[in-house]
């Protein structure tokens, strides 16, 4: 057998080991020790329980554990419990967020009881509580908080407090819209203060003023604002007979 023909049978075997020494889970103590100085910061952090590994592409993963305080730089979080901290940047795969600040990267899904993001991409998840300053949520379930700017793309609202942003479908429960563009979706109940309605359906709630591009209003209290078109289906006077 060739040389050449040897190194193209072993190829697929050596990749596999060293995939599986890559991925072999430790203590943050080994990691350090055997990958370098470079990730000195999860020691600096307070941390209990912590399982981690390396990931293929040299970023640290952590399977599972409590991360108590400190700052996380990048990497994959997999599973476990994050207690507090700043997250600086990588991928949440799942678990925990009790509180801590999110400053860039990529949430899967997992539960958020607390905090503040600055931006990212929420993909999917239960938020609790905490503010949002901006990023793109594509889908989820948002219990309460304030939401400063940001795009909200899928999703359950249940109650909190919008300030501003673009709201692309999904279905608003309850809570206070201050100012924003809605493209789509629907409106079940709450107080609308302003912005810009196009598309979508309003069963019930209070809109104090604002313009109205086009949709189906089904009920609730118009106070003020600018009627272009739609479907008035209310027992109240229509907006533009007032």
């Amino acid at each position: 057998m060739k040389r050449s023909q040897l190194k193209e049978i072993l190829k697929p075997i050596v990749k596999e080991v060293l995939n599986e020494a890559s991925s072999k889970t430790m203590s943050i103590t080994d990691f350090v020790k055997k990958y370098g100085k470079k990730y000195d910061w999860l020691l600096k952090a307070k941390t209990k329980d912590a399982e981690v590994s390396m990931g293929k592409d040299k970023k640290v993963v952590w399977n599972d554990g409590i991360w108590q305080s400190g700052k996380w730089k990048d990497g994959i979080w997999n599973q476990g419990t994050w207690q507090n901290g700043n997250w600086e940047d990588g991928i949440w795969k799942d678990g925990t967020w009790k509180k801590g600040i999110w400053k860039k990267g990529t949430w899967k899904k997992g539960t958020w009881l607390d905090g503040t993001w600055w931006k990212g991409i929420w993909e999917n998840g239960i938020w609790e509580n905490g503010s949002w300053w901006k990023g793109m949520w594509k889908n989820g379930i948002w219990h309460n908080g304030i939401w400063e700017i940001g795009d909200w793309r899928n999703g359950i609202w249940n109650d909190g407090t919008w300030l501003n942003g673009d709201w692309w479908n999904g279905k608003w429960k309850y809570g206070l819209w201050r100012k924003g563009i809605w493209e789509n979706g629907e409106w079940l109940n709450g107080t609308w203060l302003d912005g810009a309605w196009f598309k979508g359906i309003w069963y019930h709630g209070t809109w104090k003023k604002g313009t109205w591009k086009n949709g189906e209003w089904l009920g609730g209290t118009w106070k003020d604002g600018t009627w272009n078109k739609g479907t008035w289906k209310s027992k109240e006077k229509h907006p533009n007979e007032r």
